[in-house]
């Protein structure tokens, strides 16, 4: 039995300590570089990006896959986020609409005592990587005034054919909320 239990722990150590781990990779959303837009209003603004609504496959730290022509996903689990998804977008879309408002305060909502002039509230329906280099991005996003009435709501669809691979997909949905947050930022400047 001595026997037995010595050589049950020397294969388990033996795993613990000579088995294969894959590197985790971290990926972030980068926001529009400021000085490579065109400012789309000088309003002076005050604009608050409030949390942002994932469905649950998205809520998760892994980068999700979806097998061409297939209703089949994959969690990934060495590509990841850097951060909390709905966190980064949030984060991100306020520094997007930020670019193209230049004059205005933009800031993602963090606390209730937060007050603004608008508020835009963003529900994600997909934010997919297709596996043979496309990534798909689909968004409904609504602003509403300072007193709760919402003034609009429009959804922004794109899909957009990348390279195969990781840094090609998260590029692509970076620019994919830009363009949705370039929407917002024209639609908000053209608020009476």
């Amino acid at each position: 039995m001595r026997k037995f239990t010595a050589v049950l722990m020397m294969l388990f150590l033996g795993g613990c300590l000579g088995g294969y781990s894959p590197t985790n990779k971290f990926y972030y959303l980068q926001p529009v570089d400021a000085s490579e837009v065109s400012a789309l209003s000088r309003k002076k603004l005050s604009i608050g990006v409030n949390d942002v609504v994932l469905p649950d496959y998205l809520d998760r730290p892994q980068i999700i896959v979806f097998d061409q022509g297939s209703p089949q996903m994959k969690i990934d689990e060495t590509n990841r986020w850097g951060e909390a998804p709905a966190t980064m977008i949030q984060r991100t879309l306020a520094a997007d609409i930020a670019a193209y408002l230049p004059q205005s305060a933009v800031k993602a909502k963090i606390s209730l005592d937060e007050r603004f002039s608008y508020l835009v509230n963003v529900q994600i329906v997909r934010m997919d990587m297709i596996e043979g280099g496309e990534a798909v991005f689909e968004a409904w996003w609504s602003v509403y005034n300072a007193s709760g009435n919402r003034l609009l709501q429009q959804k922004t669809a794109l899909r957009q054919k990348t390279d195969d691979g990781f840094d090609a997909y998260v590029e692509a949905e970076s620019r994919m909320i830009a363009a949705m947050g370039r929407d917002i930022a024209k639609a908000v400047a053209g608020l009476k």
